[in-house]
């Protein structure tokens, strides 16, 4: 989450602002309520353009990146994101369709001034919708992204001169951001069974059902309360602090690994993990415990670090199981990635949606933290990463 010192004004982008004219901050210092408008107006259009160029293959034939006005070095640094979202496009359309629209809006926007130029941090939602729907499955994927523009005024009017995303190690970008990608490693051998990303050519399909108890009706057989999981995944995604559970500390940003971890923890917690250990009889750094504390000196690693994670759920706890296949995983099941390939686990996501009646999934939607993304499909996440080693659980 971002957390500033500065009042939050929260305000819905408005498109039909005129943009020219001399800014009051050039001739005064001060930013006028109409200076923020129009700033908010133009970040919702830089971000609408950079969405639209993934989603629209029209767009690709525009030369530019973005019609607002930007500086000579941030034009040159666009270039790179303009040939990248070209590339993750073409991409994504051979994968699973990509998409065909895209939605964007600024949220909670604050403003600092530093003479002729302004920042202004807000979260980017942006819904981008599939172009292939498949029966039973999302029609859109969306994101809360903490970023920070800054435009610069003159009597010719704004001019964005700097976009700064948050992003940190471990985190998964959107693919409006390819540029952020983490890269992959290419040395190593894993140490332990990886699970495959591609599908069988020949499929045979077995008896039992590809939903868990639970989640299609009233059954509570199941060890866990997968339904309980599920709402959680779906409530506390994002896409802004307002959208996070405030009786949780946020480990984004914070130079620990991201939060996608401590985000799985709250979702299997809510549907009935009961925690294991407690701070200060129990060393953090045990596998075998798993315990949230007021502090992050008192929890374990087990809790929100994805490597740590996996050996409590896998191998210490018996609270998961080994799938051999990442396809084969059902909703509310848990992926966990290592990118650097060096036996340590990077990232982790849950399943929050499942298309397909087969043993193997016809497309599976990821959510997590770090950054908030909800209903990713898989397909997106392993064509961007397609090197990386993948660890499917059973929950």
């Amino acid at each position: 989450m971002r957390r500033s010192l500065l009042i939050p004004l929260v305000m819905a982008a408005v498109v039909s602002i005129a943009v020219s004219g001399s800014p009051a901050l050039a001739n005064s210092g001060e930013l006028s309520k109409m200076d923020r408008a129009q700033l908010v107006s133009l970040a919702q259009r830089y971000l609408q353009d950079r969405a639209d160029r993934l989603a629209d293959d029209d767009a690709a034939g525009t030369t530019a990146l973005t019609s607002v006005r930007v500086s000579a070095r941030l034009d040159t640094e666009l270039a790179a994101d303009r040939a990248a979202i070209d590339a993750r496009r073409t991409l994504l359309r051979k994968v699973n369709g990509g998409h065909d629209r895209a939605e964007v809006a600024v949220l909670d926007a604050v403003f600092q001034t530093r003479g002729h130029s302004v920042d202004v941090a807000f979260t980017e939602h942006t819904k981008l919708y599939f172009a292939r729907i498949l029966p039973g499955a999302p029609t859109f994927e969306e994101y809360g992204l903490d970023r920070t523009l800054t435009f610069t005024g003159s009597s010719e009017g704004w001019q964005l001169s700097g976009d700064a995303v948050e992003l940190g190690p471990g985190e998964l970008a959107p693919d409006t951001e390819p540029t952020a990608t983490r890269a992959v490693g290419k040395a190593g051998v894993p140490t332990r069974q990886t699970s495959a990303t591609s599908r069988p050519t020949v499929v045979q399909t077995r008896p039992g059902s590809v939903t868990k108890p639970g989640l299609a009706g009233n059954d509570v057989s199941a060890a866990y309360d997968y339904a309980a999981m599920l709402s959680y995944a779906n409530r506390y995604w994002g896409p802004a602090d307002s959208n996070y559970n405030s009786a949780y500390r946020s480990y984004a940003g914070s130079g620990d690994g991201g939060d996608c971890t401590n985000f799985l923890s709250q979702i299997v917690g809510a549907g009935g993990w009961t925690t294991v250990g407690s701070w200060p009889g129990d060393s953090r750094a045990d596998n075998s415990k798993w315990f949230y504390g007021d502090f992050t000196w008192t929890t374990s690693y087990t809790w929100a670090a994805a490597e740590n994670w996996y050996w409590f759920g896998a191998h210490k706890s018996g609270r998961t199981s080994y799938l051999d296949n990442v396809w084969k995983m059902l909703t509310t099941d848990v992926l966990q990635i290592d990118f650097d390939r060096n036996n340590n686990i990077n990232h982790s996501m849950f399943v929050t949606g499942r298309a397909g009646s087969e043993e193997y999934a016809s497309e599976l939607y990821m959510t997590y933290h770090s950054d908030n993304i909800h209903d990713r499909p898989l397909s997106s996440v392993i064509a961007s990463s397609p090197d990386a080693w993948y660890y499917a659980h059973r929950t």
